[in-house]
């Protein structure tokens, strides 16, 4: 039976992955990557290097395709050197009871941008387990929008290392949970360098008998001077079946720094839906208007336009 190794109690107690991953029928299956305009780019296996001050105009694609009674281990290494800026759309998708368990790594050197979009059209019966890894160096620049919550059970990881002074980190993310879905998000950025700058604004909707997770941490180091980190969780609940755990953390050593988290968990709020409802909108209408601008904030993240319009489609989707 296929168990991850070496799981913190503490971390995970929210997320009994084991527990789900007796329920599946599967076996290793071999995980290829599906690239769009990355085979230039690639320098070994699951390797990609983007050459230095190298700006690459359009978005790099990125799938994994799962199918049913498939146990796949993917990794891949994504390395953007000094100057690069780049853009990646990493599209989850798939049919069946499935396990997908992924490791990525981006290494960001001085001076350069990355955009990293995650799009998620998985199974609701499979499982996914994925940790992605940032390294941030001097004046680097690391901007995430991930829009997740198709699986049955979800747990993304976010763990980020400020390594160089003036490097900044965005990560934005929207769960969208139903039925008996579970999704864990758990961030840890770990302030080393000075002067850095970063940002964790995650939100959750929750319906029928669905769970969420936010596990955020802020981690300033006693030499991370002049650190500002901001976190935020906003949890929606439309069913008083489901639930939410949010678990906020600042640990810092340094004394000169500017750090905040917060965190709101209600359902919609009645006032602004009775006003909708008195100029004429019906309640599911004006229901949906609310939870629409409610997901809005996070897809303002998103620069490109595309990519934004792809986003938008999903959340129309969900609430239809």
């Amino acid at each position: 039976m296929p168990t991850l190794l070496n799981l913190d109690p503490e971390s995970w107690k929210y997320s009994n992955i084991n527990a789900v991953l007796k329920k599946l029928d599967i076996a290793e299956s071999p995980a290829v990557w599906e690239m769009s305009r990355a085979y230039e780019f690639l320098s070994g296996e699951n390797t990609i290097t983007i050459p230095k001050n190298k700006i690459v105009e359009r978005p790099i694609d990125l799938r994994l395709i799962g199918a049913d009674g498939q146990q796949l281990t993917a990794s891949l290494t994504i390395t953007v050197e000094a100057g690069a800026e780049v853009t990646f759309i990493e599209r989850q998708s798939g049919e069946g009871a499935y396990w997908k368990n992924i490791d990525l790594q981006f290494n960001v050197a001085e001076n350069a941008k990355v955009r990293h979009y995650r799009f998620c059209e998985e199974d609701p019966f499979c499982v996914v387990t994925e940790r992605t890894h940032i390294n941030v160096a001097r004046d680097a620049r690391y901007n995430m929008v991930t829009i997740s919550g198709c699986a049955g059970f979800g747990r993304a990881e976010f763990n980020v290392k400020m390594n160089g002074q003036g490097g900044e980190c965005d990560l934005s993310g929207l769960a969208l949970l139903a039925g008996k879905q579970h999704g864990d998000t758990t961030v840890v950025v770990d302030h080393v360098a000075p002067h850095c700058r970063s940002s964790q604004f995650f939100k959750n909707v929750l319906n029928d008998q669905s769970r969420g997770v936010f596990q955020g941490k802020i981690h300033v180091h006693k030499d991370a001077q002049k650190t500002d980190g901001y976190q935020l969780s906003n949890n929606l609940l439309l069913s008083h079946l489901a639930e939410i755990d949010v678990k906020p953390e600042l640990e810092i050593y340094a004394d000169d720094v500017k750090c905040s988290h917060g965190c709101t968990t209600g359902q919609l709020d009645e006032t602004p839906l009775f006003y909708l409802m008195s100029r004429g909108i019906s309640k599911d209408d004006a229901r949906r208007l609310l939870l629409e601008a409610f997901m809005g904030e996070v897809l303002e993240k998103i620069s490109n336009d595309d990519v934004r319009t792809l986003f938008e489609e999903r959340i129309k989707l969900w609430l239809a």
